[in-house]
């Protein structure tokens, strides 16, 4: 009964320090959001070696009952090239029926594909907001040039 008992005890203590382990690599990956690693030269060949290398933009992600607000700062970098670097790396929805060059001044692309009516770029000269008119809802981009750097920010909001 004593064997039995401490093997149980064992498991039991076994799955537990396991799911501690689980629970700090979420929180490491999640603090590590806008880093990437790269492989560095080690002078011992059979030791890899990972550098962080902290990525060029810092996010804070909100939400607030039927909306979601993703903010980023990009740093030492133009409102063009935040908005191509959007469209290319697709972070938002239907990304790749944006204009190829952000327009000189306002203007709306009806699309109505999808359930996606319309794209509408309103331009000021420090700040962009360009909206998605979905049958569901908004998705609303914000490029805002601050001295020299550019904050994003990514609304997507329910109907």
């Amino acid at each position: 009964m004593k064997k039995i008992s401490f093997v149980c005890l064992s498991l039991l203590v076994f799955t537990a320090c396991k799911n501690d382990s689980k629970k700090e690599i979420t929180e490491t990956t999640a603090a590590k959001k806008d880093t990437i690693a790269v492989k560095a030269p080690s002078a011992d060949p059979t030791t890899p070696e990972t550098k962080e290398i902290p990525a060029l933009k810092e996010c804070t992600e909100k939400q607030v009952e039927y909306e979601t607000e993703q903010e980023c700062i990009f740093k030492n970098t133009s409102v063009d090239e935040v908005y191509r670097r959007t469209i290319k790396d697709k972070e938002i929805e239907k990304a790749e029926l944006l204009l190829t060059d952000l327009p000189k001044e306002s203007t709306t692309k009806e699309i109505n594909q999808d359930g996606l009516i319309s794209i509408s770029y309103k331009v000021s000269p420090k700040k962009t907001d360009i909206e998605f008119q979905f049958e569901g809802g908004v998705t609303t981009l914000s490029l805002e040039q601050m001295n020299k750097d550019v904050k994003r920010t990514i609304i997507h909001s329910a109907d």
